[in-house]
């Protein structure tokens, strides 16, 4: 019996190994994403989840979280709404924008994006998204649990040709702006975000959000399981 039990933890501590490294961090609620097959280990992501459980922060205080979205980012994410209305909709959009580029702001995970690093920070990350360019250099920020950057980030709201067919040519119509903030490890395939309207929200306001956040033991340590 004893020998069984001995077997049966050997096991156990073995398929819990994780090859990414998982943050030592204690982290607080529930829930998360879905996607593409990776090499990276162990907890399966969910796509009917929020990704609660793999990430926390502490929001200004005009915001609240407004839920999963499995359009954000490329595995899902939360969008920000104002507390006052409840909208996560800062400005108009077309309705084919992609959910986030019009919002208040958001938390997403991403996966197997092109990231540098130098020195142990995160000095640089390809832009993930079309329709989009960066505004700043990419800056490497401290007092984050792991290595993290922010950028500017301007997104398109309209294509050219509903611009032209809405007649819209306030750049401030056509356009949003966001404060992005990206997490990465070296050498690990899952990295998240976390951004603000720039209209709404300082640089610093962001910074302090990005210092907030925190990640749980499993956050970079995603299965991601192989969509059919």
């Amino acid at each position: 019996m004893k020998k069984m039990i001995l077997i049966f933890s050997f096991l156990l501590i073995s398929f819990n190994f994780c090859s990414c490294g998982a943050s030592n961090s204690s982290v607080s609620t529930a829930e998360n994403p879905g996607g593409k097959n990776l090499s990276t280990k162990q907890t399966a992501a969910n796509p009917a989840d929020s990704i609660n459980q793999y990430i926390s922060y502490r929001l200004p205080d005009t915001l609240s979280d407004g839920g999963y979205n499995k359009e954000l980012g490329f595995l899902g994410g939360n969008l920000f709404c104002l507390k006052s209305t409840g909208s996560c909709a800062a400005k108009k959009a077309s309705d084919t924008t992609p959910p986030g580029w019009n919002s208040y702001g958001g938390a997403e995970i991403y996966d197997n994006l092109d990231c540098k690093f130098e020195k142990g920070q995160l000095i640089d990350v390809s832009p993930p998204w079309n329709h989009a360019e960066y505004l700043t250099k990419m800056e490497p920020l401290e007092h984050c649990e792991v290595p993290a950057a922010i950028v500017q980030v301007s997104f398109d709201l309209y294509s050219a040709s509903e611009a032209s067919e809405k007649n819209i040519v306030d750049k401030n119509a056509l356009n949003s702006t966001m404060w992005y903030v990206f997490f990465s490890k070296e050498d690990c395939g899952i990295n998240y975000a976390i951004f603000l309207n720039a209209e709404q929200f300082s640089r610093e306001d962001t910074v302090t959000l990005a210092q907030s956040v925190k990640f749980s033991d499993q956050a970079f340590n995603l299965k991601i399981p192989q969509s059919s």
